[in-house]
């Protein structure tokens, strides 16, 4: 009986305690709380207390008295009050004013030179959804994960699995998987030819970079084929791969996903597989207890396709 009480104890949430923690984060000190609120700094003080232990979780740095910092519980936990908080604001709004309740907006970044197919099938399912605001940054994976771990982004889309930094836990959700082709101009080589081997010894070829993380199952289908390939170039961006296939003269070996329109546009030609050398493609979420529900929904949708 006593095990009963203590669960439905705490599941029952003190609005008013997450509410002073909320505009402490907002102001950015006991102080600024307590004097917006128009009650004691140590009841500010008290009350953010009861949140932590009811919660069992650390919100707040207090090595720093004047400026306590959020712990990476306490942005998280910001995330669930700015979401409540707002929604009450515009509950208000809609009810006094008939104000339409704003947009859900969801914070994806995406790598440099990740294709653009794959960004927009992502989004696809919710393009046109006015009831969706959607926010996409670029940038390297390191700066993205900095940004996922602080809350800044809901979700990184990338090439690259990652590990756990020790503090925070990700979870890399397999979106898709794309094979990796060998292309060329149209025209550049004969659709007669079916030898990419005998190709491949007559014509100079880019391959992706080392940090590809297919590249060595790459390079031991090359090693496999016993042919001299005439390597003149190893780049990174695959949108940089792509631009040198429709424009340059030699073999690019690339994701066929970063150049399915090309080829249904007729502007390269697919001279051969890689059998089994496939890239993946990855979106990165932080472990929580509650996936924000729309990016859920679009890696489930993704997945499925």
């Amino acid at each position: 009986m006593i095990y009963f009480m203590y669960i439905r104890d705490v599941q029952r949430l003190n609005h008013h305690h997450l509410f002073i923690f909320w505009t402490l984060a907002r102001t950015g000190s006991f102080t600024g709380a307590a004097k917006e609120l128009s009650i004691a700094q140590s009841a500010v003080t008290a009350q953010i207390k009861r949140l932590e232990e009811a919660l069992e979780l650390t919100l707040i740095d207090r090595s720093q008295k004047r400026q306590p910092q959020l712990t990476s519980d306490g942005r998280r936990v910001l995330d669930f009050a700015n979401s409540i908080f707002e929604t009450s604001q515009e509950l208000i709004k809609w009810a006094t004013q008939g104000e339409a309740p704003k947009a859900s907006t969801i914070r994806i970044g995406a790598i440099s030179g990740l294709s653009r197919n794959l960004q927009y099938e992502f989004l696809k399912p919710i393009v046109g959804d006015d009831s969706v605001r959607i926010e996409v940054v670029t940038g390297d994976q390191e700066n993205l994960i900095r940004q996922l771990k602080e809350h800044s982004l809901d979700v990184v889309l990338s090439s690259h699995n990652v590990k756990s930094d020790g503090k925070i836990s990700f979870y890399s959700h397999v979106l898709t998987s794309s094979p990796v082709i060998f292309v060329t101009q149209l025209g550049r080589a004969s659709r007669k030819s079916a030898d990419l081997r005998a190709i491949l010894s007559t014509m100079p070829l880019y391959l992706p970079g080392h940090s590809f993380e297919a590249r060595p199952e790459l390079d031991a289908y090359l090693e496999r084929l016993k042919v001299p390939a005439q390597v003149v170039g190893e780049i990174d961006d695959i949108a940089l791969l792509r631009i040198f296939a429709l424009r340059s003269s030699a073999i690019v070996a690339l994701p066929e996903m970063g150049v399915k329109n090309d080829i249904e546009n007729n502007e390269l030609l697919v001279l051969g597989k890689a059998p089994n050398v496939e890239q993946r493609f990855y979106a990165i979420t932080r472990q929580r207890r509650a996936p924000h529900k729309i990016i859920e929904s679009l890696i489930a949708k993704m997945r499925r396709a």
